[in-house]
């Protein structure tokens, strides 16, 4: 089944808009499309990043070239550059981006980097810390958090409750269109981040600079990482909190089964609070249990959500079921 939806092809329409008007300000004129590729390719980013561009404007400039034959020729050789376009830390052939990711004591180095990121001069210290914490609370993708709605719970015995719409239902491997994580109590401090966090995403998206803040938390993360781990070819990145989330919900929820049917109740319900459609992915591409201590509090999904995944496991499996999801874009989309 084909990943790539009408959504995602609209979100890769937007995405080479807005980095053709700003590579163009830049310029202080309209650039050939070669030029806008060549002045993209000058950005100092993370491979996820570079095959998320490179493979929104290698859509958006096919489409192009398609509807606009007098600029065909043009399209097509800077289509030819993108193809060339590789960071110098991503290995040949090109890995799932889930091989790309530390999912080793990250929790563990994720406070780390909120001390170092804290202890910069840069204005997006705090939201990156909030976005880290919070991440690795709730295990939500940075693609999510704009869609997200926290506060009181509505439900009887749990204090907090967070929405948010799953980020890959269009294409199959969600549960669902959304997801409910539940606490019973949470840390004001943790309280506190999360409603800045998604405060910041939203106004960031409703300003068409959510991919921007992206680029940037990343580029100030990678600067701290580097100064913390430089012998490292590992490092944690923004991808990193999933992992640290999914590590906390294995241990609460899977470790703990004492038989083959408590198992398979916990696997539904680390795979409702990521949004999966079934338990293949977190058992997969992601971390394996962490039973250590952790700061962060566990969250409790929606029983209706669960009961459609373990209903989802009882039934036959068919040649055209989405395969695991390899969780690859986690910034797009």
């Amino acid at each position: 089944m084909p990943t790539r939806d009408p959504k995602t092809e609209q979100d890769y329409r937007e995405r080479t808009r807005r980095i053709a008007e700003t590579e163009n300000k830049k310029a202080g004129r309209k650039l050939t499309p070669v030029e806008l590729v060549k002045a993209v390719m000058q950005r100092d980013l993370q491979p996820t990043s570079i095959r998320q561009i490179r493979a929104a404007m290698i859509f958006t400039m096919t489409e192009a070239a398609e509807r606009q034959p007098e600029n065909a020729a043009d399209l097509k050789a800077a289509i030819a550059l993108l193809r060339t376009w590789v960071s110098q830390n991503d290995t040949q052939g090109e890995p799932r981006t889930s091989q790309c990711k530390q999912k080793v004591g990250v929790e563990n180095d994720l406070s780390r980097v909120c001390h170092a990121a804290l202890a910069t001069t840069s204005e997006y210290a705090r939201p990156l810390v909030a976005a880290l914490n919070s991440g690795t609370l709730t295990g939500v993708r940075f693609a999510e958090w704009p869609t997200a709605e926290f506060g009181p719970s509505s439900v009887a015995g749990y204090g907090w409750e967070l929405i948010v719409v799953n980020g890959k239902n269009s294409n199959g491997r969600a549960h669902g269109e959304t997801r409910v994580l539940r606490w019973v109590s949470l840390p004001d401090h943790l309280v506190s981040q999360m409603k800045f966090w998604i405060a910041v995403a939203k106004a960031a998206k409703a300003q068409g600079r959510y991919d921007t803040l992206n680029d940037t938390l990343e580029s100030l993360m990678r600067r701290v990482t580097q100064e913390l781990f430089p012998r490292r070819l590992l490092h944690p990145t923004l991808s990193s909190v999933r992992h640290a989330a999914t590590a906390r919900f294995k241990a609460a929820y899977v470790a703990t089964a004492t038989t083959e049917e408590e198992k398979q109740h916990g696997l539904a319900m680390v795979a409702a609070l990521l949004g999966h459609a079934s338990d293949a992915t977190a058992t997969t591409h992601y971390a394996r249990a962490d039973d250590r201590k952790s700061r962060f509090p566990v969250p409790v999904p929606d029983p209706a959500e669960v009961a459609r995944i373990l209903q989802r496991f009882a039934a036959p499996k068919h040649r055209d079921d989405p395969g695991p999801d390899a969780d690859g874009a986690d910034q797009a989309g």
